[in-house]
């Protein structure tokens, strides 16, 4: 940056200089932190459920308790990924199947336009038991299937299905008009064909 002939020498010229070398070291700063965030692997590198859920409050991640650590550090790569190739039809493809677990189809049908169509249903990582209805205060039970093959152990597996918390995935939509590069416009289209969101 130029600083003008008239304001050379002078505490103006001083206070200018001494903001450009701070600036100039936050930048440095970023460009190293940025460096780290190359190679992380959360999926790797993240072996405590502590850690998994401090980092996705860290990045504004949304998740569950009852998430699985590996649903969580999958999703934490899907962020880091994004954030590092923001706007590219990958990390699209990441955001979505991480959090709405569907694929999409990616289509520029404009100059700035991005165009994604959901190939399926939304669903969630979380899962909830399904339960019968009990009385009011008693402790919720689990559905249980036993089966017995001759020649194997019997084996018991409890009923889930996966569960959509009320706005998840217009809360996932509004993080994702986040990291869209400015004067980018992006549709999202159902499996249908019908318009669901835009910004």
């Amino acid at each position: 940056m130029k600083i003008p002939k008239f304001l050379k020498d002078t505490e103006i010229q001083k206070f200018i200089q001494t903001e450009i070398e701070y600036a100039q070291k936050l930048l440095n700063e970023l460009k190293i932190l940025n460096s780290n965030f190359i190679s992380i692997d959360a999926k790797e590198n993240i072996k405590s459920r502590y850690i998994a859920i401090w980092i996705s409050q860290v990045l504004s991640i949304f998740y569950a308790k009852t998430q699985t650590l590996q649903s969580i550090t999958s999703n934490i790569n899907s962020v880091i990924f994004a954030l590092r190739h923001i706007g590219t039809d990958e990390s699209f493809r990441l955001i979505f199947k991480a959090f709405l677990n569907v694929d999409i189809l990616i289509t520029t049908t404009e100059a700035g336009v991005i165009d994604i169509s959901l190939k399926g249903a939304i669903k969630t990582n979380f899962t909830t038991f399904i339960s019968p209805s009990i009385a009011k205060g008693k402790r919720p039970k689990k559905i249980l299937i036993r089966e017995k093959k001759k020649g194997y152990a019997a084996s018991k597996k409890a009923l889930v299905f996966n569960s959509l918390p009320k706005g998840y995935d217009h809360s996932i939509y509004a993080f994702i008009k986040e990291i869209i590069p400015i004067g980018r416009v992006l549709k999202i289209n159902n499996k249908d064909g019908a318009n669901i969101n835009h910004f």
